[in-house]
């Protein structure tokens, strides 16, 4: 079956997302996987057997919402929980004005470590994509490490991003660099549209139905693993402990992780290993810092695959995890790459133009 997949609004001219030689239940899974209901997904599934566009789009007044000025409307909601992420990053600044001391940094690197793996590994590959799969008793290990580094409730942080896939760098991605890199950094997170609530849950309802992540969708409660974890450890280590082994990490994850939606989708910046119909890049720094994900060229061309980085320099500590997670039976059903990606044969790098690239993030035989 051939099958079109465009991507626009009805306010937008459409134009050629994908065209693929797809299998049905192959294309029913894609509409599965973009959060889309059951139902959906056989509608989808009837439709693109006999030819008919099935490609996901807003509603008329939807999208001219989103395509017009009132996106940018500061709503107050939207305006207190980005106050509150300036505080914590300034909390995390502030602990270079107390003393650090060496018992600190183990500390430190396994909060940072479990927040981390909570968004890349939890949030992302696993709830957003289900690139493997894990036991219950560790699904909630790893979600309580996002909860700890507030990277926001699972049913919005997924629905969020599986939206992203769907319209990624067209006007209607919110953290699209396109905006400017402010909006697509941090500030995208007061720009949302009235609907976008909505449209989270929508595109999650499949995430809804974990009675945690359901529960973490009251904020009052989502914060109280993050209140727990700052009380013990100002109890324990005293205010500075608490600065430098929590809002310190809490900084380096934040700022990590938003590098992905700003960085990694400017032209300037990173290599591209796949011509996708987005702007992202890879890039090893970014890659570095959040754990993997800064290969995001290759995440867009295979956002199923377990592995973001692809080629032996690509350092991808969450891959790395989740390779050792299966190896003690802790992760099965793993979504790994064919062994020929990316490259083609005979375009392996040397280790001299590898470490070049580190350097430049120029790849001469990417995709430009």
């Amino acid at each position: 079956m051939l099958v079109f997949l465009e991507r626009g609004s009805d306010l937008s001219p459409r134009r050629p997302l994908y065209q693929a030689k797809l299998h049905p239940r192959a294309f029913c899974d894609f509409v599965a996987m973009a959060g889309a209901s059951h139902a959906l997904g056989e509608k989808a599934l009837a439709l693109a057997s006999v030819g008919v566009d099935t490609a996901p789009s807003l509603p008329r007044s939807t999208a001219s919402n989103l395509l017009t000025p009132v996106m940018f409307k500061n709503e107050k909601f939207n305006i207190a929980i980005f106050s509150i992420l300036v505080v914590l990053q300034f909390l995390g600044v502030a602990a270079v004005w107390t003393r650090f001391q060496p018992i600190f940094l183990p500390i430190m690197l396994g909060i940072y470590l479990w927040m981390g793996l909570g968004t890349t590994l939890y949030l992302h590959r696993y709830l957003t994509h289900r690139g493997f799969e894990m036991p219950g008793w560790l699904k909630f290990f790893f979600a309580s490490g996002s909860a700890i580094g507030l990277a926001g409730d699972p049913v919005t942080w997924v629905g969020d991003h599986r939206f992203h896939h769907l319209k990624s760098d067209t006007e209607e991605d919110i953290h699209s660099p396109r905006h400017g890199f402010p909006y697509a950094h941090m500030m995208w997170l007061i720009r949302k549209p009235p609907s976008f609530r909505e449209r989270s849950l929508r595109y999650a309802a499949d995430v809804r139905k974990i009675w945690y992540c359901k529960l973490w969708e009251n904020s009052a409660l989502y914060v109280l693993p993050h209140l727990a974890v700052a009380s013990t450890l100002y109890f324990t280590l005293g205010l500075a402990g608490m600065l430098w082994c929590l809002y310190v990490p809490i900084l380096i994850v934040y700022n990590c992780t938003w590098a992905v939606n700003s960085i990694c989708h400017m032209k300037q910046f990173g290599y591209r290993s796949f011509d996708t119909s987005d702007e992202s890049k890879n890039n090893f720094w970014v890659g570095l810092g959040a754990l993997g994900e800064g290969y995001h060229n290759n995440h867009h061309a295979k956002p199923r695959c377990a592995a973001h980085g692809l080629r032996w320099w690509e350092f991808d500590f969450t891959r790395y995890t989740i390779w050792m997670l299966e190896k003690l039976h802790l992760a099965w059903n793993v979504v790994w790459p064919e062994p020929s990606a990316p490259e083609k044969e005979g375009e392996e790098l040397s280790a001299d133009e590898a470490g070049t690239m580190l350097i430049t993030s120029a790849d001469p035989n990417s995709v430009l």
